[in-house]
């Protein structure tokens, strides 16, 4: 699981994102880290599925992730190979939205809502698969510019106190001049405990939570800057499994 307020196409840069992604206890996640094969992808990983959540190639493609459904701690359900299927692939985001859509086997017994895009063509598609039914009908929608979530509820949901917190914070401070370092702004916002009616999945960032007998939370913070100038940023803050320290790493690069 995991939430993501993130602004496209407008502003000072071309996309500024910060994503808060959840894990179970014995569940492990790699610190990102650039995959120097033919792809040259920067991205963290599961380390069940060896998929990712979120991540960026040098050439400038961008994937990113929440999976859809409720929190449940038995199912892993892998729908983080399609984020990487993307970022690995030269297919454009249309042409890879229609190439998942019309594969209905790559959807089965998964779901996911997922956002693609290329910096170069100035292209964002939405791709969601909804229910983890047998049916892999997948539904596609483009993204324009503007401040927006993804959370399980979906990108731009308006049902739950965390995605309505957030777009609120988010947009609150995009539109003031952003802080130099994007860590700074991913402090402000990202470390949001506020919940609703005592209810820890409903906070920006979930404390260690006993859920089904098995600790739950948030483990990764990632905050990401596209500039104009192609400059990109990238910064983490991982906690690669339960009750380990946390790790920073930072990223810079310009993409070709």
């Amino acid at each position: 699981m995991g939430i993501v307020a993130f602004q496209w196409g407008e502003g000072e840069n071309i996309l500024t994102l910060l994503q808060n992604r959840e894990n179970w206890q014995s569940r492990s996640i790699r610190a990102a880290d650039w995959e120097w094969d033919e792809s040259k992808v920067l991205s963290a990983r599961c380390g069940e599925t060896d998929g990712t959540w979120l991540g960026i190639s040098f050439r400038g493609r961008v994937a990113f992730l929440v999976e859809a459904g409720p929190v449940n701690r038995d199912r892993i359900i892998g729908a983080e190979r399609r984020t990487l299927e993307f970022l690995e692939s030269n297919e454009s985001p249309e042409d890879f939205a229609k190439s998942l859509a019309a594969d209905r086997g790559r959807n089965t017994q998964i779901a996911y809502h997922l956002i693609v895009a290329d910096i170069a063509s100035n292209s964002m598609l939405y791709i969601s698969k909804q229910s983890f039914s047998e049916d892999g009908t997948v539904h596609i929608m483009p993204v324009g510019p503007g401040v927006h979530t993804l959370s399980s509820a979906g990108v731009d949901s308006e049902v739950g106190h965390r995605e309505l917190r957030l777009k609120q914070s988010f947009s609150e401070r995009i539109n003031r001049k952003l802080p130099e370092q994007i860590w700074d702004l991913a402090e402000e916002i990202m470390y949001d405990r506020e919940a609703i009616n005592g209810d820890p999945l409903s906070s920006i960032f979930v404390d260690d939570t006993m859920i089904e007998h098995e600790y739950y939370g948030t483990r990764n913070m990632t905050a990401l800057v596209v500039r104009r100038t192609k400059e990109v940023s990238f910064a983490e803050r991982n906690r690669a499994i339960f009750n380990a320290d946390w790790t920073m790493h930072a990223f810079f690069f310009t993409i070709i």
